[in-house]
């Protein structure tokens, strides 16, 4: 049996690596348009910022590690179509033929169709490439000391802080009223916006991009439907991401409007024998079940080994995600999972929340410092449904703890209240902000 995979990043190969360990006699071939695969995109911030120098380093495994394992990877070759009642995959002037198909194809950063788009120093950030070229000109090109960044999302935020470090002048433009107002609560984006005018970071919230100017071809101003006109020299692109789907259109798969492929829990399409997940498919939230669209590395790893067990025989599904993330921004940590209030309201949910302000840990060892907590139950079922948290010193990795009992869906009671939570003066106070909250709670 043949198995046929499109993409050659986290969830392509990470069904290329699973499968092959499930069958070590099938054939498995990879069609990539790149020359590498296994990127690891997350790590393209900190390169641009000089963290490390090795752009390979960005490589998770290399190819020829792969082909060491009888995986066949044909590189820099962009399928251009998929027939599906032949079982045949179209690429340059050949094709490749598949018993099993994996769609795997992610997604590429929205550019919006405005005025100017496609001048000089307008960037990305989403592959190896985008990450050189990014490195080179922001390091190289003494002509750019003024960068827009246009979206505040997580890559918009890390690249806040790594081309301040580059001693860039960064303005940061965001549609929505609050920053980051889909993935936390107002709590935590207040936090976030004042960290970013503390390092002086510019940041202009409700504001949308109609217009890049250019002079001799390269960015001059970005224009603002408010009308204010700010002088950049470079701008980068960071609104969300499009799934790669367009040469599959009219095909006969289900997509959603956006292009995302609809998937179940075994990662099976409406197609027989074709498989999808990653960042050009959807995937289920964990609490409600529901369809969902996130583009995270930490999904595409977990859903890949389901569709490999799938395709090996086996009967696995994908229970879902709560959308755990954490991201550093300058010296401040922030980290969410599951529900927001607002989410949950718009969902029907009677919620029940605190916000908490306390310290990482005991005043009497260094560096003590503020820690925020916010905790949402299910009013009803007094489940706790989301958490989000802002500190320093690696005191938000809390959210761990958090996380695993919304996973196993704890509720609110005395025994939760008295959960034994590890304790040393230089890593926490003795009554944790966890139990405070959980107090407060359980009222």
């Amino acid at each position: 049996m043949k198995t046929l995979i499109i993409g050659g990043s986290a969830t392509g190969m990470g069904v290329a690596a699973r499968l092959r360990r499930n069958d070590m006699n099938m054939d498995i071939t990879v069609i990539q348009d790149k020359d590498y695969v296994s990127l690891g995109a997350c790590g393209l911030p900190y390169f641009v910022a000089n963290n490390f120098e090795e752009k390979n380093t960005l490589i998770a495994r290399e190819k020829e590690k792969f082909e060491e394992s009888n995986i066949k990877i044909i590189s820099n070759s962009k399928v251009e179509s998929v027939n599906f009642k032949e079982n045949k995959v179209f690429y340059k002037d050949n094709y490749e033929t598949y018993d099993k198909l994996v769609i795997a194809v992610g997604a590429k950063p929205i550019r919006p169709n405005i005025k100017g788009i496609e001048g000089e120093n307008i960037f990305v950030l989403t592959t190896l490439e985008d990450g050189v070229l990014l490195k080179d000109k922001m390091n190289n090109d003494n002509s750019i000391k003024k960068v827009a960044i246009i979206g505040a999302g997580f890559i918009g935020l890390e690249m806040c802080e790594s081309l301040s470090e580059l001693k860039k002048d960064v303005y940061l433009l965001e549609m929505e009223e609050k920053i980051m107002q889909r993935a936390f609560d107002s709590e935590i984006s207040e936090l976030i916006e004042n960290k970013l005018e503390e390092k002086k970071i510019n940041t202009l919230l409700g504001e949308q991009l109609i217009e890049i100017k250019l002079k001799n071809n390269k960015v001059n101003s970005i224009l603002l439907k408010s009308g204010k006109e700010i002088e950049v020299d470079a701008v980068l692109l960071s609104v969300g991401f499009q799934p790669n789907t367009q040469f599959l259109k009219d095909s006969g798969l289900e997509m959603n409007e956006r292009g995302t492929i609809i998937v179940n829990t075994k990662g099976e399409t409406n197609i027989e024998h074709v498989y999808s997940a990653g960042d050009c498919a959807v995937s289920k939230n964990f609490i409600n079940q529901e369809d969902i669209y996130s583009p995270l590395a930490t999904i595409a790893s977990k859903f890949s080994k389901v569709i490999a067990d799938n395709i090996a025989g086996k009967q696995v599904e994908f229970v879902g995600s709560i959308q755990s993330a954490i991201l550093r921004l300058f010296d401040l940590e922030i980290a969410r999972t599951g529900l927001t209030e607002q989410i949950a309201v718009n969902k029907g949910i009677k919620v029940k929340s605190t916000f908490i302000k306390d310290k990482d840990h005991t005043n009497y060892t260094p560096n003590q410092k503020d820690l925020y907590l916010k905790l949402i139950i299910n009013e009803d079922t007094k489940e706790i449904i989301g958490a989000q948290m802002a500190g320093s010193n690696n005191s938000i990795l809390r959210i761990y703890a958090l996380a695993a009992l919304i996973w196993q869906k704890a509720k609110i009671d005395n025994a939760l209240e008295q959960i034994d939570l590890p304790y040393a003066p230089p890593f926490s106070r003795s009554v944790d902000i966890i139990h405070i909250a959980l107090s407060k709670l359980n009222k």
